[in-house]
């Protein structure tokens, strides 16, 4: 009630836009077909608003909605009601194929839950007549899909597969991959039916994938349930187990009553055999209490098997309390033979432990009546379904088989396109390494004639300048030779006016000569220049940095060595030195000796370098 509350209070805007703006019944109907199949109520809220819209509403407006007030009922397990609004539909829309397909299919569904099978098949039969009129393929296939339902639960099994397979081959003809997987888990149905557990697991899990990503989250707790019976018959509890879990948790969203006592009834079964007797009672009481509230097919069955947990744990008057529940509905619910024998056997075995021996009796005896019916039946299919067997399992073999060959077409596709790729990703890196080692070969010949032209340039840029250095190494050597020359001249002519001096002097000594000559000569020489120290500025401007190097290097050198080793740089003789210095050839010699002393150096050859160096 507080989820229908809830829902009612999202949609008061929708009635309040309506009221004012115009009320958009195509929206109202795509929002509520999503809504009624994973969450009813808020799916009631709008066909309810739909419903409360003033003025004439159009035939199909009315017909559509009604179909899916039925579909709500349905979803919440109240099969009456659904096909009480599945019938007022109809008287809607007889003029319209498409909408009436719809509701006759729904209708059949609604009688097929009541186990009015036989109804049910009527009302799929003229579902039938309206596809093929109306060359609505799809449609056909969904009725051929409805009627396997309905052999499905009447253990015509044959006749089920015969009509799934039909509409498989049309559906996958029309590419319909939505109504096909319903299809799909009809066929798993009609699989555990016919006790092929292996293949109806494979199909489940299938459809599950399949309904999950299409959103009919109903069909896919369905399912769950049915994958959980076929884990039990394999005896694979813990899977069972999750799966039927599952399943309750989702269905108590959708309030589908008759769904969720099944699916307690299949945990409860579990629980017994693994000897967890209060739990299994539990949930079988569960089980029941939602089967009666719903009036449900399944009470017969459910309810004997609940029994015979009661029976074997010895709690005989709570199984006949159960029996008194169950017993109203013996007569009028319709039940298929398996479910009735379960039933009548396990109240047979209640009255015979409870001292009610005429009653027991007469259950036995309806028990041996259904078992030979039974035994009729199926001595009459035991070949046909020897033969179903074999050929759900060569055709699940097939499937297998490709599945293999699809999923091998696949790897190999994917390995050809990754080669493709690879081959596609190899050339563009062939190509760009070509291309860089031109664009690095077309570079390196560039710079390389690059380097060429700066190595020729800069080898005659050499040449220019080793031919300057030259001419200006010739320039200087001519400039220093001619000064050295001048400067040797002018020494000599220092020694020439030395020895004139001396030749006057020695006339005077011998009074060869008047004293006015003498006198004559010496003003002429006092004329004359201080040439010696005109030799000194010449010589440093010639060697500037003789004397310097000279003492730096040698510091016992005096004023007058360094003077004597300036003539010896002018490669003068000793005699010309002694000339010039006015004293004789041998003190000459010896002051150069001395010198050589001071300069720690032994050999002439040595000391004529070295002065010829600095």
């Amino acid at each position: 009630m507080a989820k229908f509350l809830y829902a009612l209070l999202l949609f008061i805007p929708l009635i309040a836009t309506a009221q004012k703006n115009g009320y958009d019944f195509k929206e109202a109907e795509a929002e509520t077909r999503k809504l009624v199949y994973t969450s009813p109520d808020s799916a009631l809220a709008i066909i309810k608003t739909t419903l409360s819209q003033k003025g004439k509403l159009h035939d199909t407006i009315l017909g559509n909605t009604y179909n899916l007030y039925g579909l709500y009922f349905g979803m919440t397990g109240n099969a009456d009601s659904s096909v009480y609004y599945f019938k007022k539909s109809l008287s809607y829309i007889d003029d319209y194929p498409k909408n009436r397909l719809r509701s006759l299919m729904n209708l059949s569904i609604g009688y097929r839950n009541k186990g009015d099978y036989k109804t049910s098949i009527k009302y799929l039969n003229e579902a039938l007549k309206v596809s093929r009129k109306d060359n609505n393929k799809v449609g056909i296939a969904m009725a051929y899909g409805e009627l396997a339902s309905n052999y499905n639960y009447m253990v015509e099994y044959d006749k089920s597969v015969d009509y799934l397979l039909k509409a498989i081959k049309i559906l996958k003809a029309e590419n319909n991959t939505q109504q096909l997987a319903a299809i799909k888990q009809k066929l798993a149905n009609t699989y555990l039916g016919m006790e092929n557990f292996k293949f109806a697991i494979d199909l489940y899990k299938e459809t599950l994938a399949e309904f999950k990503e299409i959103g009919m989250e109903k069909n896919y707790y369905l399912t769950l349930i049915n994958l959980g019976e076929a884990h039990i018959r394999l005896e694979q509890y813990d899977k069972a187990k999750q799966s039927l879990q599952e399943a309750v948790q989702g269905l108590e969203r959708f309030g589908d009553k008759e769904l969720i006592g099944i699916t307690y009834s299949k945990i409860g079964n579990i629980e017994k055999i693994e000897g967890q007797t209060d739990k299994a009672i539990a949930s079988y009481q569960k089980a029941f209490d939602y089967l009666t509230e719903t009036k449900s097919t399944r009470i017969l069955r459910i309810g004997g098997e609940y029994i015979d947990l009661l029976n074997e744990n010895g709690m005989y008057g709570k199984a006949l309390g159960i029996i008194a529940e169950a017993e109203p509905y013996r007569k009028t619910i319709y039940s298929n033979i398996h479910d009735r024998m379960v039933y009548v056997k396990a109240i047979a075995d209640t009255y015979s432990h409870t001292g009610k021996p005429d009653k027991a009796i007469a259950e036995y005896r309806n028990t041996i009546a259904i078992k030979d019916s039974i035994s009729a039946s199926e001595a009459q299919a035991a070949v046909q379904e020897i033969q179903a067997k074999f050929q759900t399992e060569l055709q699940r073999e097939k499937n297998l088989a490709l599945e293999a060959n699809n999923k091998a077409l696949e790897q190999k596709i994917d390995n050809e396109q990754m080669l493709m790729l690879i081959y596609i990703l190899g050339s563009i890196a062939l190509i760009s390494i070509i291309l860089f080692v031109l664009r690095s070969y077309w570079l390196k010949t560039k710079l390389q004639k690059e380097q060429l032209k700066n190595t020729e340039a800069e080898n005659k840029l050499i040449k220019q300048q080793h031919e300057y250095e030259q001419q200006l190494v010739s320039a200087q050597k001519q400039t220093i030779e001619e000064k050295q020359r001048e400067l040797t001249a002018t020494t000599l002519q220092m020694a020439n006016y030395q020895t004139h001096i001396n030749t006057i002097i020695k006339k005077c000594s011998t009074n060869e000569v008047a004293l006015t000559d003498v006198k004559r000569e010496l003003q002429l020489l006092l004329k004359q220049r201080d040439y010696w120290k005109q030799f000194e500025t010449r010589f440093n401007s010639l060697h500037p940095d003789f004397e310097k190097k000279l003492t730096d290097r040698f510091g016992r050198l005096t004023k007058n060595d360094v003077e004597f080793c300036s003539l010896l740089k002018l490669n003068l003789s000793n005699k010309e030195i002694a000339s010039l210095l006015q004293i004789s050839h041998e003190s000459a010699i010896t002051k150069k000796y001395r010198i050589k002393k001071k300069m720690e150096i032994a050999d002439d050859e040595e000391f004529d370098r070295l002065l010829l160096n600095l």
